[in-house]
């Protein structure tokens, strides 16, 4: 959080293993997308003031969320469901938001301080349903092969079938 009239910056950091993505927004249709969205500069405004201890008073400041330190391995949670609000979706359990969120095999995480981190993709977990009080989990995982020769399987319940890098 940063004070914009003494200038005062106030660091935070805390310890994550997971990163949890809105793409309700009509823009958002990539995984890089809803990263950028949650990494977007936040003002902080008449309506909510930030005590700045710099200054020592309430004032207007900004917030941006960044990556200090990743983890080892990300995980990377989409919030596919919309419950009531502004979105108007009401009801028990949530709507799911449907529409598809191109990833990449191979992301890079930019961090706070200008370099990146790269992670491999290794699975992804696949809602099928229209809510989230109903609806079955399956799965889609890679098995590293000799080579370089990678293998991906879906699975679902007792159920593993081999399918192409490219359908999952």
């Amino acid at each position: 959080v940063r004070c914009t009239s003494c200038g005062y910056r106030s660091n935070t950091y805390d310890p994550f293993l997971d990163l949890s993505l809105e793409i309700s927004r009509t823009s958002c249709h990539s995984v890089a997308a809803a990263f950028q969205e949650y990494t977007r500069k936040e003002t902080l405004d008449s309506e909510n003031r930030w005590k700045c201890s710099g200054c020592k008073r309430r004032v207007c400041a900004t917030k941006k969320l960044t990556v200090f330190r990743p983890p080892l391995a990300l995980l990377i949670q989409l919030k596919r469901f919309a419950y009531g609000g502004s979105l108007g979706f009401g009801g028990f359990g949530g709507k799911k938001i449907s529409k598809p969120i191109t990833f990449p095999a191979k992301l890079e995480l930019p961090l706070s301080d200008g370099r990146s981190c790269e992670y491999a993709l290794t699975g992804i977990v696949i809602h099928v349903g229209v809510s989230a009080s109903s609806g079955h989990y399956t799965a889609c995982v890679k098995r590293p092969g000799k080579n370089g020769e990678d293998r991906w399987y879906h699975m679902d319940d007792s159920f593993a079938q081999g399918v192409a890098e490219e359908d999952v």
